[in-house]
């Protein structure tokens, strides 16, 4: 017995908009007229173009997005726009060619359109360039610094500066633009007038000239190389530095000097005067002032 032919079926508007919806395509037509007439649609990645549903059951999608067009200048012009990229090239030959640009943070950089269609953007954002020294000297001027050292090696290399208010530090440049600024000044915004822990400005003050590493580690020789406040819980108690029992940097005789974990230091910060007196009694106790 024959099989009987299937007759066609003649699919609807709203079967078909299913069809494409279930490729984040959007259908533009409001009727169906048949498998060989063209259809406008609206791709996933916004290409407008038109397709016939023969050709959309063999598998056939946006050509723009398979390269299967001559894309024009004023394609991809709309293309850079949509991730804030100004296209600066007048002219496309094909896929191969160089597209000049400027990205969203004024870097100035070449790219082939398969690059980009396959996600690439600036290198100089995605840090995948080796910066000139007169690049980063650029990006220091932009917010006023004033860069100091004059070559670049490294990301993790420390830069000298001089910021807007004058403070001369040091920073690296992955630092830099993980968004780090002077931290000077940061401190003096941190405990300003009016803030609680504002001591005048003294924390921002230079150390004394004898403040060097040999005095310091004198000094936790003195002290047992332990951490003195006799309540500490630290969970690492053997990280040590030397506190200023006064918060007077200037003031660095052995009288003024205690060894503490940096964890008790950090908690100094806090009742400034009832520290000062707790440490001073601990020092006053643990050493005559023949022998400190």
């Amino acid at each position: 017995m024959k099989n009987k032919k299937q007759p066609n079926i003649k699919h609807t508007i709203n079967y078909i908009r299913t069809q494409f919806e279930k490729e984040n395509y959007k259908l533009i037509e409001q009727e169906y007229v048949g498998a060989h007439t063209k259809m406008a649609y609206v791709c996933l990645n916004g290409h407008k173009h038109k397709i016939n549903w023969a050709n959309w059951s063999q598998g056939k999608r946006c050509p723009y997005c398979y390269g299967n067009v001559k894309l024009t200048l004023e394609f991809l012009k709309k293309e850079f726009d949509k991730d804030g990229y100004v296209l600066l090239s007048r002219h496309y030959i094909g896929n191969k060619q160089k597209l000049d640009y400027i990205c969203p943070n004024g870097h100035k950089h070449g790219m082939e359109w398969v690059s980009w269609k396959n996600g690439h953007r600036c290198p100089t954002c995605a840090g995948n360039v080796p910066y000139k020294i007169e690049f980063i000297k650029e990006e220091f001027e932009k917010e006023g610094y004033k860069l100091l050292t004059d070559f670049y090696a490294n990301s993790k290399q420390k830069l000298d500066y001089i910021c807007p208010a004058d403070h001369l530090s040091s920073i690296s440049f992955t630092g830099w633009r993980l968004g780090q600024r002077c931290n000077t000044c940061a401190h003096i915004k941190m405990s300003a007038a009016g803030h609680w822990n504002w001591q005048g400005g003294i924390s921002c003050e230079p150390y004394c000239q004898d403040w060097t590493r040999a005095y310091k580690e004198y000094i936790k020789e003195r002290d047992g190389y332990k951490c003195l406040n006799p309540y500490c819980n630290s969970k690492n108690p053997n990280d040590l530095t030397v506190h200023h029992i006064d918060y007077n940097k200037k003031a660095c005789g052995p009288e003024n000097l205690i060894t503490v974990c940096r964890s008790c230091n950090a908690k100094a910060n806090y009742d400034r005067d009832w520290h000062t007196m707790w440490y001073q009694i601990i020092i006053n106790k643990r050493y005559s002032e023949n022998h400190v």
